[in-house]
């Protein structure tokens, strides 16, 4: 077995809403891109309330490499598709040693 080695990379995208239905887009978004994700269950907890959702995974897989842009844009691009079918308002990425971003519809 000869195993294969890149730099570390991952983006997170975190968003609440129905998980089913997020695995229903994620399917066709890797489908359309191939690509390979984590998929898993979370709770939103805050002041006044709480709400379930997800976290998505994205990593630099060894055996289709990818380099830090475009590993953020996929992230980008799959979060964005999942704020519109799934009607919501905002999420946030977080790319590890990297940065935090929350995108909002909202007004700020």
């Amino acid at each position: 077995m000869d195993p294969k080695h890149e730099p570390t990379r991952v983006v997170e995208v975190f968003m609440a809403g129905d998980i089913g239905h997020a695995k229903q887009v994620i399917r066709r978004f890797c489908r359309d891109l191939p690509c390979c994700v984590t998929v898993t269950p979370t709770t939103y907890i805050y002041e006044g309330g709480e709400q379930e959702g997800f976290v998505v995974g994205l990593r630099n897989y060894p055996r289709f490499p990818t380099d830090a842009y475009t590993l953020r844009n996929t992230a980008h691009d799959l979060a964005e598709r999942l704020r519109s079918e799934l009607g919501q308002d905002s999420y946030m990425t977080v790319e590890a040693g990297g940065i935090t971003t929350w995108s909002t519809t909202r007004d700020a």
